[in-house]
């Protein structure tokens, strides 16, 4: 899969996927050194999850999707924010609420800006290079952690109204190892990234790993989309957390565009 984009549509769970539930999703996952090596996949995703963008439309709708791009559609916002979780940004306006086990959840650019970005947020000069966007100019990432947890809610509800989703992806950068072992990890995976999805009970629905590109600032996206809204949360858990530098022992990788069904309440 390295150095290509891929667009899969799977009907039968694969050696690399765990799923618990009788009725399986359809898989989208692509990779490649470029945004045009994931974009059709993106695109067939958002087709899939349906339109329109609800932006920041207060819900639920009985239609469409929702979309994160850590930038507010300004590619000239360059500022680091200050790690936090819960990470509540998009809690009400878009019905997305994320944490993190470790100090906290941040946006920030590769480099540059008032705050210095990646670089300067993991003492790591390598990060401001190491790293692409797909959708300029921030990315998203846990501090002092690998895990980011994400849970669902009804937008404009400020978290009061727990929802569901039929479908949620996410771009990722630079995931480029095959082998998701190298820190002593053993995982359901041959990559060092995995996004797991759960029900309202806390059952596992659906897990698998990230498809890996070769090279630096290459660019993954996987997605699933079920046939109605059951996705109450999901994990995605990264080789290690962010700081060291990226090498055949460590797989760091950085977050880009989050798109999920609309929210609807759960019943």
């Amino acid at each position: 899969m390295a150095g290509l984009g891929l667009l899969s549509t799977l009907v039968a769970v694969s050696p690399t996927a765990v799923a618990q539930d009788t009725s399986l999703p359809v898989v989208f996952q692509a990779a490649g050194p470029t945004a045009a090596s994931i974009q059709s996949s993106v695109d067939a995703f958002r087709a899939a999850l349906g339109d329109p963008n609800n932006a920041n439309n207060p819900g639920p709708l009985p239609t469409g999707r929702r979309e994160i791009n850590w930038d507010g559609g300004d590619p000239n916002i360059l500022d680091t924010t200050a790690p936090v979780t819960p990470f509540n940004v998009f809690l009400n306006i878009r019905g997305s609420q994320f944490t993190t086990p470790g100090t906290g959840l941040s946006q920030a650019p590769p480099s540059g800006g008032p705050e210095g970005g990646l670089a300067v947020l993991f003492n790591n000069d390598t990060y401001g290079t190491m790293f692409k966007t797909f959708s300029p100019s921030r990315l998203f990432t846990p501090v002092g952690s690998d895990r980011t947890d994400g849970s669902f809610f009804v937008p404009a509800t400020n978290g009061a109204a727990p929802a569901t989703v039929t479908g949620f992806g996410a771009v990722f950068t630079d995931v480029d190892q095959q082998d998701g072992s190298r820190s002593g990890k053993k995982r359901n995976s041959n990559t060092s990234t995995v996004i797991t999805y759960f029900d309202v009970n806390g059952g596992t629905l659906f897990s698998s790993s990230v498809p890996a590109s070769a090279g630096d600032g290459s660019l993954s996206f996987f997605g699933v989309v079920f046939q109605d809204a059951r996705i109450a949360r999901i994990r995605i858990t990264t080789d290690e957390a962010p700081g060291p530098n990226d090498d055949s022992k460590h797989d760091i990788v950085m977050m880009d565009d989050f798109i999920y069904g609309e929210p609807q309440a759960v019943r």
